[in-house]
């Protein structure tokens, strides 16, 4: 390739972008904005992002009349603060105080908590033991392991043999440790781009999602959606969300691999418009980067092995992408939910790679980023 040819490549919109990527972020109502002097904290942000439309609604009808209390208190009976809201007496001054005790959403009672792992009452035991148990035969099976961190969690608890935890629970916590020692250089060292259609909640409508994961976590970095006969401009849109994510916790708290070895990509529909992918992978420095897979049955093939069928309430149908007569143009509400399923998602993977050592994510993976995005 000549010098020129190189130039005009560099100067065109990376990875084909034709049309600016914004960030899709929560439509913070001003009522909340109010709640939180305009700072809307960010668990805040995403207990709303995660309502449905009716619980914003009962949310909205309850901060109002708290705000109002707040600005004239004297305005207002208790009786017809609770009429106002919707709700019997009692359950008004239970609101009143757990608002006054706890500036939240959830002191409102209609969304009562944040998306979150899911634990078990022994989890932070049997993690803390499997640790042990690694170091004392680190090249056991994990089934030895398994054995293993079950006698150590019944000689700790000293609890019946019929409340000690099954065997596929210390085989998971096992396999967990495992991965965390075989991993724990590897985040962000594989990097999948994979894109299919999908159901949303709240809507009858097929999407197509755009995902960004790490193989080695299976964590989403980033997401998006768009039309897979635009794939360029559906991964520029997880691109950014995942530039968003990387600087923010929790996945600013991890301890990311040196360099990223490898990255693959399911291509869309569009799949002439991706005929100059190595070269433009050349030019930025990343040569052999962003290996494009094109089998007819591509799409969802690295979902299906990372995230499994479903994400929360996103329900992947990969068989869809090229038979699918429309999709949907995503409505902000609907971005909204889609990204606090990943949220979720995340959220049941994230605490097994958090680290006391932090490190920045590859210097590869920000610049392909940058690359998809132009930003």
């Amino acid at each position: 390739m000549t010098d020129k040819r190189e130039k005009n490549l560099l100067a065109e919109k990376p990875m084909g972008v034709r049309r600016e990527i914004s960030r899709s972020h929560p439509l913070i109502v001003r009522e909340l904005q109010a709640a939180f002097d305009s700072k809307v904290p960010p668990a805040e942000s995403a207990m709303w992002a995660a309502m449905s439309p009716d619980q914003r609604s009962q949310a909205l009808k309850r901060l109002n009349v708290l705000l109002r209390l707040e600005a004239a208190p004297e305005d207002s009976s208790p009786e017809k603060a609770a009429l106002d809201a919707g709700v019997s007496l009692t359950r008004w001054y239970e609101i009143n105080a757990a608002w006054k005790n706890n500036r939240s959403l959830a002191s409102l009672g209609t969304f009562a908590t944040t998306p979150r792992t899911r634990k078990l009452a022994n989890h932070d035991d049997l993690e803390e033991l499997a640790v042990g148990v690694f170091d004392a035969a680190p090249t056991a099976s994990v089934r030895q392991h398994a054995l293993a961190l079950g006698e150590a969690y019944a000689k700790k608890s000293g609890l019946p043999e019929k409340d000690l935890p099954s065997h596929n629970t210390l085989r998971k916590f096992a396999e967990a440790e495992r991965r965390r020692r075989m991993n724990d250089e590897q985040l962000g060292s594989d990097v999948l781009f994979d894109c299919c259609a999908c159901e949303l909640p709240y809507s009858d409508e097929v999407f197509c999602a755009f995902l960004i994961i790490d193989k080695a976590s299976r964590l989403v970095l980033g997401a998006g959606l768009d039309h897979p006969q635009d794939s360029r401009v559906g991964y520029a849109f997880a691109a950014a969300n995942a530039q968003d994510r990387l600087v923010e916790p929790p996945m600013s708290g991890l301890r990311w691999a040196n360099q990223m070895e490898s990255s693959e990509l399911v291509v869309g529909l569009d799949a002439d418009s991706w005929s100059d992918i190595e070269e433009e992978m050349r030019i930025s420095g990343l040569d052999g980067q962003m290996q494009p897979a094109t089998a007819a049955r591509r799409f969802g093939v690295f979902v299906r092995r990372s995230i499994g069928a479903r994400m929360g309430r996103v329900k992947f149908v990969p068989g869809q992408t090229a038979k699918a007569a429309d999709f949907g143009a995503p409505t902000l509400d609907q971005l909204i939910h889609f990204h606090a399923e990943v949220d979720a998602y995340n959220a049941s993977l994230i605490e097994q790679w958090s680290a006391t050592e932090r490190r920045a994510p590859p210097p590869g993976l920000s610049t392909l980023l940058k690359r998809l995005t132009n930003n």
